[in-house]
C-alpha cells in the first residue's frame, strides 16, 4: 500500500547529515533513501550503495527530484534538500514507467466523485477547512473535467480527517513538527482508505498565507493530488514536487504547475471516461462544476557522454521527421452541457491559445521549415512561428498541441514574434534564442538575467542570431551554427574552445544555413527546408 505522507524534517545538524566522507551516506542518509523509495530495505541495495557507483546514481535520482544538478556527489546542497520541508510519498515508485509527469494509479474511472469532510481543526474551523477543500477541489477539476459532490455522510470516495497519533491506518501521525498529512491513491488496497486524506490535527495549521504556521490550502492542494491519482513530480514549479512550499503571495488564486496539468490529462482527458447521466442533488449536498482548460507543457532534464569527431551515419530524408499533423489515437470525451469533443472545443476556443485549425495563422507543421527543434525531458519540441509542437517519439505529436509560445513562457516579451534556436544546458535550464538575445528559463520563470546578449556566450558582438544550436552527446559540447560556421562552446568552462568558429565542411554531408539542429537521444539531427540529415 502507497500512503503520501507531508512531512517537515529539521535541521541538517539534528538528522545527522554532516559530510564526515561525502561518498559513503550515514545511516539517517540512507533512511531517508529508504523512506522515499530510492533503495528497498529488503534486498541488496545497501549492499550496492557502498559502491562507489552505486552511490553516484542513487544520489543522482535524489537531486533530480529536488531539481538540484545531477552530479551524483552527495553534497552540502542535497544534504539541506534532504532537510527541507517535504510530503512523505515515495519519490520512485516500484514498477512505474519514468514519465515527466508521474501517476501514481489509475485515477477514478469516473467523472463525478464524492467528498465528506468528517471532521475539522478546531485551529482552523469548519468553514474555512470546507473553503479549502473546495477551493483545491475546484483547482484540480478544472483540468480533469469533474465533478465533485460534497457529502453530509461517509459513503463517499474521498474522505477528510484529522486525527492525532494513531487515528485507524497503519500511518500513525507524531505530533507537531514532521508528518503533516498522509493521502492514498484511489481505489487502494482493501481497507476501505483508497482517495482519503487525513491531516495531523497537532500540526499549526493557519488559513492564508501565515508566517507562524503550516498553510492547510497547499498541504490539501497537493494530498488531493495524490487522491486524484497523481505521485510526485521532479519539477519543482509543479504541485506534486515533493518539497512543502507556502502560497506565493503574487499568486491571484491556486495554480496547477505544467507536470500537473499533463498528468490530469493523461488520467482524465485521454481516457475514454463515460459521462454520468445527471443525478438530482440532495439537500443537505452541495455539487462543485468544472470544465477543462488544459494547456500542457514541460520542464528540464537531458545527460551527455563524452567522445571523438563527427562522422555522417545516414544522410538525407524527407522531412516531414515521421510526424503526422492528425492525431487519431485520442479518444473522444464529451463536455458537460456540450455536445463536441475536448478537442474540437479547444480549436475555437481562445481560452487555450489555440486558434482554429483551418485558420490560415496557425503553420503547418509538415510545411516547408522549422525556426527551431530542441529535445527538453527526452521530448522533441518543434518551433515554428508563434507555436510549438510537442512530440514523444520522432512521429507522434502529442494531443493539445501545438500551444502558442507565449503559453509554455508566458513571461517572454511581446516583441519576440519567433524562436531561432534553444536547447537545455546539461543543469537542466532552458536557453532560448531569438535575434541578438536570449533567455533563460529554469522551468518556472527567466531567470540569470534574461534576456543577455549572444556575445556572453563568446560569440561576436556583431552577430545578428544564431541558426540553431545543439548538445553533442558524444562530448558534451554545445554547438552553434550560423551561415557556413559554426563555434564549440565548453558548458563546464562556460568559455568558447580554442580554434572556433570552424567552416560547416567539417561536418561532412551537412549543409550550410541550418534552420535547426538537436540531438535526441544520442543522434543529432540537421534540419534545412523539407529534408533532415542524421549524424551517430
Amino acid at each position: 500500500m502507497l500512503v503520501g505522507h507531508l512531512i517537515i524534517l529539521i535541521s541538517t545538524t539534528t538528522l545527522g547529515f554532516p559530510v564526515t566522507n561525502p561518498k559513503i551516506p550515514s545511516v539517517k542518509v540512507l533512511e531517508f533513501l529508504k523512506n522515499f523509495g530510492y533503495i528497498e530495505g529488503d534486498d541488496d541495495t545497501f549492499g550496492a550503495l557502498y559502491t562507489e557507483n552505486g552511490i553516484s546514481e542513487t544520489i543522482k535520482n535524489v537531486q533530480k527530484f529536488g531539481d538540484l544538478p545531477q552530479t551524483g556527489v552527495l553534497d552540502n546542497a542535497t544534504l539541506a534538500l534532504m532537510a527541507t520541508p517535504r510530503c512523505g510519498n515515495a519519490d520512485i515508485i516500484r514498477n512505474k514507467r519514468s514519465k515527466r509527469y508521474v501517476l501514481g494509479s489509475e485515477g477514478w474511472g469516473k467523472r463525478t466523485i464524492s467528498y465528506f469532510i468528517a471532521n475539522w481543526s478546531p485551529k482552523l474551523g469548519q468553514a474555512s477547512v470546507s473553503r479549502n477543500i473546495e477551493l483545491a477541489l475546484k483547482t484540480w477539476g478544472k483540468y480533469g473535467h469533474l465533478k465533485f459532490e460534497k457529502r453530509q455522510n461517509p459513503d463517499a470516495d474521498i474522505i477528510v480527517a484529522f486525527g492525532s497519533g494513531y487515528h485507524g491506518d497503519t500511518s500513525p501521525f507524531d505530533g507537531p513538527g514532521n508528518i503533516l498529512a498522509h493521502a492514498f491513491f484511489p481505489n487502494e488496497g482493501s481497507d476501505g482508505f483508497g482517495g482519503d486524506i487525513h491531516f495531523d490535527a497537532d500540526e499549526n495549521w493557519v488559513d492564508g498565507n501565515g508566517t507562524d504556521g503550516t498553510e492547510f490550502v497547499m498541504v490539501a492542494l497537493h494530498e488531493l493530488g495524490h487522491s486524484l491519482g497523481l505521485a510526485h513530480s521532479p519539477v519543482s514549479g509543479s504541485v506534486m514536487f515533493p518539497y512543502y512550499r507556502g502560497l506565493d503571495g503574487n499568486e491571484k488564486e491556486l495554480q496547477l504547475g505544467y507536470d500537473d496539468i499533463l498528468g490530469m490529462y493523461e488520467l482524465y482527458i485521454r481516457r475514454n471516461i463515460a459521462e454520468e447521466a445527471p443525478t438530482s442533488v440532495s439537500p443537505t449536498s452541495t455539487s462543485v462544476e468544472t470544465s477543462t482548460g488544459v494547456s500542457p507543457t514541460i520542464s528540464t532534464s537531458v545527460e551527455t557522454s563524452t567522445g571523438v569527431s563527427p562522422t555522417i551515419s545516414t544522410s538525407v530524408e524527407t522531412s516531414t521527421f515521421g510526424v503526422s499533423s492528425v492525431e487519431t489515437s485520442t479518444p473522444v470525451v464529451v463536455y458537460h452541457g456540450d455536445d463536441e469533443s475536448v478537442e474540437t472545443h479547444k480549436n475555437h476556443d481562445d481560452t487555450h491559445g489555440i486558434p482554429s485549425t483551418n485558420s490560415p495563422s496557425l503553420p503547418n507543421i509538415c510545411d516547408a521549415s522549422f525556426d527551431a527543434v530542441a529535445v527538453l525531458r527526452d521530448q522533441i519540441f518543434i518551433f515554428k512561428e508563434q507555436y510549438l509542437w510537442r512530440l514523444d517519439d520522432l512521429s507522434r505529436i502529442v494531443p493539445g498541441y501545438p500551444i502558442s509560445i507565449s503559453q509554455m513562457f508566458p513571461d517572454l516579451p511581446k516583441s519576440v514574434k519567433k524562436v531561432d534556436a534553444a536547447y537545455e544546458r546539461p543543469d537542466g535550464m532552458i536557453v532560448l534564442f531569438s535575434g541578438d538575445k536570449f533567455w533563460v528559463y529554469d522551468g518556472k520563470k527567466f531567470i540569470e538575467g534574461s534576456p543577455r546578449p549572444l556575445s556572453d556566450y563568446g560569440l561576436p558582438d556583431t552577430l545578428d542570431k544564431i541558426d540553431a544550436v545543439q548538445t553533442w552527446a558524444r562530448n558534451g559540447k554545445t554547438y552553434f551554427y550560423k551561415d557556413e560556421i559554426f563555434w564549440r562552446y565548453n558548458e563546464t568552462e562556460g568559455r568558447m574552445d580554442e580554434g572556433y568558429p570552424k567552416h560547416m565542411k567539417r561536418w561532412r554531408g551537412v549543409p550550410h544555413h541550418l534552420d535547426a539542429a538537436t540531438t535526441f537521444r544520442g543522434i543529432t539531427y540537421f534540419f534545412k527546408d523539407k529534408l533532415y540529415w542524421n549524424v551517430g
